[in-house]
């Protein structure tokens, strides 16, 4: 009479002939192992009386189907906030290339009526700010 064994992990259940009995095997649904009882008698009568025991169906294994992939050369490829941040970037260089200007202008024409002569820093720590910030918008991905 064959011994019913059933695995720990997925609660599969196997039919083992007698002469298994003591050994050790690999479950065919899971793969942990699983000690095959001795048998007894009253472990045969149960099944016997009780008839077999309910153990969910074993899932089969569906055959993949490989996707082999198409290589492409993409384009560049501009999505509705890379577009935006392209054109802020444009903007804010020409900003900065207009205040280098206008700093350059008052640095040599900007002389007030009393004769002191304009240092127009800030325009020109602001020009560069501009421009690295359109430089790092237009220029990276």
């Amino acid at each position: 009479m064959p011994i019913h064994v059933q695995c720990d992990e997925c609660f599969q259940s196997y039919k083992v002939k007698e002469e298994r009995a003591g050994q050790t095997l690999k479950c065919k649904s899971c793969g942990s192992r699983m000690q095959v009882p001795e048998a007894d008698e009253e472990t045969e009568d149960l099944f016997e009386h009780y008839g077999e025991p309910i153990a969910p169906q074993r899932k089969t294994k569906t055959a993949v189907k490989s996707k082999k992939k198409k290589s492409r050369k993409k384009g560049p490829s501009l999505s509705m906030g890379k577009l935006v941040k392209k054109a802020f970037g444009v903007m804010s260089m020409a900003l900065g290339i207009i205040m280098l200007g206008a700093s350059i202008y008052m640095f040599f024409e900007g002389d007030s009526p009393e004769g002191k002569r304009s240092r127009p820093v800030g325009g020109l720590i602001m020009a560069s700010i501009f421009m690295g910030v359109g430089k790092k918008w237009l220029f990276d991905e």
